[in-house]
């Protein structure tokens, strides 16, 4: 498993997609039904920005690329490996 980090941007018009596409992902996490191999840690929203940070325990980043490609957030992102140190 990768440490993975994702920011994630949007515009002002697009928080409520944003909202509930967080939502679902939540529920997932909380049910049990994300994929195989992924596991989101936490959500930081920085609402003054229209941006948050994911942190997720992933097989690689390029599979967090993949499942973000089937997700298609309505956010611009990038996806950070990352290293935990604490």
């Amino acid at each position: 498993m990768t440490n993975v980090i994702v920011e994630h941007r949007w515009k002002p018009k697009e928080k409520d997609e944003v909202v509930k596409v967080v939502g679902g992902i939540v529920d997932m996490a909380k049910t049990g039904k994300l994929p195989e191999g992924f596991k989101l840690n936490s959500i930081q929203l920085v609402g003054s920005e229209d941006m948050a940070i994911c942190n997720w325990e992933a097989p690689s980043a390029e599979a967090m690329r993949g499942l973000l490609e089937k997700v298609n957030p309505p956010t611009k992102h990038k996806v950070y490996e990352s290293t935990k140190i604490f």
